[in-house]
């Protein structure tokens, strides 16, 4: 296997020297062998083509995926579980912690080991996955975990991302000319920006907040209501808590990061895929807008630019930018992006509350602490009646006591 990353791929992938890792964390009741943990990592491994690749360079820079020989088994590092806390210890550090994108997998995985109770966190560089991919991981691992005999079977990955597009597509001479015209003005557009110097991100954080069954039924009812979903509510909420924040000059726009697997059926759900779409979207200054309003609004807007995104384009511009990744992933640590969040809510999660003889007590939601552009991004899951958050920045970007007063206030504008 050798395939060139495609942009998206290749921007998480960020030179790799840098760490751009998905992290997520389930916590289990009862008991868990270890042969059977390694037993199950294996039959993963075999597969997903992923996998079993590393990332190498060609003499320009341009990454690409490239077939392990031999291959390296998924690492596992075992932890002895003291408190009910350590997995947010040791996620913060897999999440700081690079792969080494040469020579190990690009997945690992953490046990944090006690005699009843275990949590077990999958770790994901974010070039090869996204949320529901390392959702998708611990789903498998679980699985294989409640029923060691279970087949799982292989799939093959796809050749390149020109796959997707059909061919009348890429020959079309005028999408030929835009291309071009799309290219140039892009590589000026960076050449601009070419002396603008890496923001030094020295304060990373990373806070948890996992809502009673009451509080996240009250929000889920409410928003029905109000003819809105928790997302178009905690969007809205959040990015008028961002316009109270004294210290910091709000945009009133956020990113919704949007599963692109919706709009390539070739595309499995439980195949690895680090593809996200990102639509942004602005706050409605309307003084006379309520919240729900407000919503509301948001809501037809976001509806209209998914219905409107043309993934074909989406592609076809993105491939034509590979040859100025270099430029892009240095132009991406230096900029400080003109929105205040971004937004990866993920719903209700196809993980299953039993597996065998195991519990899964919860689960955490897939989160990530971005090196570039700005990092603040709120994730969110629903699993066994429970809303659960993770917001994640750099304290270059916002204080971590203002987005504790930001999460109250956002919460009060959905709930009042």
């Amino acid at each position: 296997m050798k395939r060139k990353l495609s942009l998206i791929e290749g921007t998480m992938y960020a030179g790799g020297q840098t760490a751009v890792n998905v992290v997520s964390s389930v916590t289990i009741k009862g008991t868990v062998q270890e042969s059977e943990l390694h037993a199950s990592l294996l039959k993963i491994q075999a597969r997903h083509p992923l996998l079993g690749s590393n990332v190498w360079e060609d003499e320009v820079g341009i990454p690409y995926f490239v077939e392990q020989n031999p291959v390296q088994r998924i690492g596992l590092r075992i932890v002895n579980r003291q408190t009910d806390q350590d997995w947010e210890r040791e996620s913060i550090t897999e999440c700081l912690t690079p792969f080494n994108t040469k020579n190990d997998t690009l997945v690992r995985l953490v046990w944090l080991k006690s005699e009843s109770v275990s949590d077990l966190i999958v770790v994901g560089h974010h070039c090869i996955c996204d949320g529901r991919s390392i959702l998708n991981l611990m789903d498998e691992t679980l699985s294989l975990l409640g029923d060691p005999e279970k087949e799982i079977g292989a799939y093959k990955s796809f050749s390149s991302i020109q796959d997707f597009i059909p061919p009348e597509i890429q020959e079309s001479k005028a999408n030929k000319l835009k291309i071009q015209l799309f290219s140039k003005v892009a590589k000026l557009a960076l050449l601009a920006v070419a002396f603008k110097k890496e923001i030094k991100r020295e304060k990373p954080f990373f806070l948890h907040w996992k809502l009673s069954k009451e509080e996240s039924s009250l929000i889920i009812e409410k928003c029905k209501s109000e003819g809105a979903s928790v997302h178009d509510a905690l969007s809205v909420a959040f990015l008028r808590g961002f316009k109270e924040i004294k210290t910091i000059k709000s945009h009133s726009r956020l990113y919704c990061a949007v599963d692109m697997r919706k709009f390539l059926p070739e595309v499995k759900s439980n195949m690895l895929f680090a593809f996200p779409a990102m639509v942004g979207l602005n706050l409605s200054n309307k003084k006379t807008d309520g919240f729900w309003n407000q919503t509301r609004e948001f809501k037809n807007g976001l509806a209209k630019k998914i219905d409107e995104m043309n993934v074909n384009t989406v592609l076809l511009y993105s491939e034509c930018l590979l040859p100025s990744l270099p430029r892009m992933t240095r132009y991406a640590k230096a900029d400080k992006g003109a929105h205040d969040f971004t937004l990866s809510n993920m719903g209700k999660v196809s993980i299953n509350e039993k597996y065998g003889a195991l519990e899964i007590e919860s689960l955490q939601s897939p989160s990530t602490i971005f090196p570039f552009g700005n990092p603040t991004t709120l994730f969110t899951t629903y699993f066994k009646g429970q809303i659960d958050l993770i917001f994640t920045s750099d304290e270059h970007f916002i204080k971590r006591e203002d987005v504790l007063a930001l999460k109250e206030s956002a919460f009060s504008m959905i709930i009042k």
